[in-house]
């Protein structure tokens, strides 16, 4: 099974289920521990060559980025030290905030080839909705590496929180994003010639570290779909590959990938966790934080992430 659903109270219990489905679907569980530089747990596992520790942090953050959070980073191997979150070369961290329980539903997504991934939806309540996970590009060129991981992070200042299009929310594989919170998409990626190396979004211009793979951004390859929308005739909206790009100087970027079984996708007539059939397809539709709602009340609009159900 690479799909199902699941309930959980809170982020460390969501952690635990999370071990049990990836390792029934294939994922190696390296380990499984607190964590000694902060309260939360840590929860490390490997499909071939693509290894990643999954963490919560219980505490931490401000009003405007609440706790708990749930994260993930990216390495190439494992190493049972003390501290969990030491490990070769590995990615900065990204999360996902105020993912506090019980959780309405938990969906876990996974698969092990030919690009390994595992993806996590959280209804944190009714209708509102958190991101994260890890995985290997369906690499562009000759990009060999490719790993990704990513998280979703809600701005909940008042006088932002209901405006999708704001920079404050730093959402995962979106790159219009400005310092208020931590960058939330991070790709590891040779290219070029350059040996393999993690990139991150960005909101430093000339960053030769920079990963673009916006779809707000005015200047993002779906950022005319994003705003055009579903068909007036039929009601449905395509879904997109996040496409994900790194400079290679002279104001060129090179193509590196995008993450599969997941796309932007417009919930204009969808309602969350909506199953779309196409074909042999089955897609599971979801807000990037809540659809639509009151002035006032944090909502990501009609904007929303397909996740491909490949059970």
């Amino acid at each position: 099974m690479a799909y199902a659903t699941s309930a959980a109270n809170d982020p460390n219990e969501l952690l635990d289920k999370l071990r049990v489905f990836a390792h029934s679907n294939g994922w190696v569980v390296d380990g499984w521990r607190d964590r000694t530089v902060r309260v939360g747990k840590a929860l490390s596992v490997h499909a071939g060559s693509l290894y990643a520790t999954l963490l919560t942090e219980l505490s931490g953050g401000d009003s405007s980025r609440p706790p708990p959070f749930v994260g993930v980073f990216g390495h190439t191997g494992y190493t049972a030290n003390a501290n969990a979150d030491l490990q070769a070369e590995a990615s900065a961290p990204v999360w996902a905030n105020y993912v506090q329980g019980p959780y309405s539903a938990v969906h876990f997504f996974c698969r092990t080839a030919p690009q390994p991934y595992l993806h996590i939806v959280l209804e944190t309540q009714a209708g509102t909705f958190k991101h994260f996970g890890t995985g290997r590009l369906v690499t562009a060129g000759a990009v060999s590496t490719g790993q990704y991981v990513y998280g979703s992070q809600w701005y909940y200042d008042p006088s932002y929180i209901n405006n999708p299009d704001d920079v404050r929310h730093a959402m995962a594989f979106d790159d219009s994003w400005a310092n208020y919170v931590s960058a939330t998409t991070r790709v590891r990626a040779d290219f070029d010639g350059i040996a393999p190396r993690w990139h991150g979004v960005s909101d430093t211009g000339g960053d030769s570290r920079a990963l673009y793979c916006g779809w707000r951004r005015r200047g993002a390859p779906i950022n005319l779909l994003k705003d055009i929308g579903h068909s007036t005739l039929t009601g449905r909206a395509p879904g997109q590959p996040l496409w994900c790009s790194v400079p290679r100087g002279g104001d060129l970027n090179t193509d590196v990938g995008h993450p599969p079984d997941l796309r932007f996708i417009r919930l204009d007539s969808y309602a969350p966790g909506e199953e779309l059939v196409l074909g042999s397809d089955r897609w599971k539709m979801f807000p990037v934080h809540r659809k639509n709602g009151p002035v006032g009340t944090p909502n990501s609009g009609v904007y929303g992430y397909a996740y491909r159900i490949t059970e």
